[in-house]
């Protein structure tokens, strides 16, 4: 792990900072985490392993450590966390931990200040949502599940402007799951999770079907990633099932269709994925029913359509946080393994490119 130390904290330094280099004030899992305006790293809630939690922190890159900010005004975990257009970070959904419930609350989070204001909450209950920010800065968050773990078929549309929530028009099929929405370059909204992956237009407000049923691979896709590539496309790995953790697909918007390529080496489920500055696609950590939490890394080349292996990551680690920092480096943060729920992060160095010389040169 390198962290480096550098200048005094910025704006809410009114927290506690960590004794450690890259420790978390409590292990975090069930939580996305968002990168600020500024480079920082919001954590902002999860499950510490025993209880539900409405501590946040932020990692500051300049110094290498976290620092307590602003609690939730609501505990919560298995929620969604958006950063606006205008700098500020919404939360919402998810369940507090009390008889598997889910919550409709959200509320929102000035950087600058380091505290949650509640906002109207939203018409329906949802456990892991997707949410996405559209174009025109209105938030989109679709699916989930109820306080009976039902599947939520329903959509609702985030006014930042006025702080209130509008009806969109309801998916066909079960949505949810952080990160499995992606902003095509069309403005449309790719929802890639369950069976059958869905389209939503923000200039309609209508939803189609995106592809196939089950994709290329023919197979429902929960604890996947789904990665916009630099060239349009968008990029789906692994999941819960047998044959998602071993395959991973390729959506072609112009023809509105899916094409399988190369597996990854290791299958996997709950792990992180984001795209590195040359464009390649790099997935860490993970799980995986027969190999337990990994600790390996694997890039994706979507021009050539093959991976290759990365460096392993200093523990393994599975639903944890991955942000690039603007050094160039990535942020592993949280998570679960063996020993339990994780407080350590990771600055994490890709290598870089190789490339191949041609027998002669």
């Amino acid at each position: 792990m390198v962290f480096a130390c550098g200048p005094a904290p910025r704006a809410d330094a009114g927290g506690v900072e960590a004794p450690e280099p890259g420790v978390l004030s409590t292990p975090r899992r069930l939580l996305p985490y968002v990168a600020l305006e500024d480079g920082r790293v919001l954590a902002a809630g999860g499950h510490d392993g025993g209880r539900t939690l409405g501590s946040c922190e932020v990692f500051d890159p300049d110094t290498g450590r976290w620092r307590t900010t602003g609690a939730l005004r609501e505990a919560r975990r298995n929620h969604a966390v958006v950063r606006l257009l205008d700098g500020r970070v919404l939360a919402v959904g998810g369940s507090n931990g009390v008889a598997m419930g889910a919550l409709a609350s959200a509320e929102l989070y000035a950087p600058d200040a380091g505290v949650w204001t509640a906002v109207a909450p939203m018409r329906d209950a949802r456990n892991d949502p997707a949410a996405v920010v559209l174009p025109d800065g209105r938030v989109l968050v679709a699916g989930g599940t109820d306080v009976d773990l039902r599947p939520v078929r329903s959509a609702e549309l985030f006014d930042s402007a006025t702080g209130t929530w509008s009806p969109a028009e309801a998916p066909g099929y079960a949505r949810g799951g952080a990160g499995t929405a992606v902003v095509l370059r069309t403005g449309q909204v790719l929802f890639a999770s369950g069976l059958q992956s869905e389209l939503y237009d923000p200039v309609t407000g209508r939803w189609e079907k995106a592809g196939a049923v089950g994709g290329a691979a023919g197979t429902h896709r929960l604890g996947h990633t789904v990665t916009l590539l630099p060239d349009g496309r968008v990029l789906v790995v692994g999941g819960t099932t047998a044959q998602a953790s071993t395959t991973a697909e390729v959506y072609v918007p112009e023809r509105n269709a899916w094409e399988q390529v190369e597996a990854p080496a290791a299958p996997r489920e709950h792990h992180a994925a984001l795209v590195t500055p040359e464009g390649s696609v790099l997935v860490v950590g993970g799980e995986h029913a027969s190999r337990g939490t990994l600790d390996s890394a694997e890039r994706f080349d979507p021009v050539k359509g093959r991976w290759t292996q990365a460096p392993t990551l200093h523990e393994p680690r599975g639903e944890a946080g991955a942000l690039w920092l603007r050094r160039g480096t990535v942020l592993v943060v949280g998570g679960v393994n063996e020993l339990g729920t994780l407080a350590t992060s990771e600055e994490y160095v890709p290598a870089p490119a190789v490339a191949q010389v041609a027998p002669g040169e």
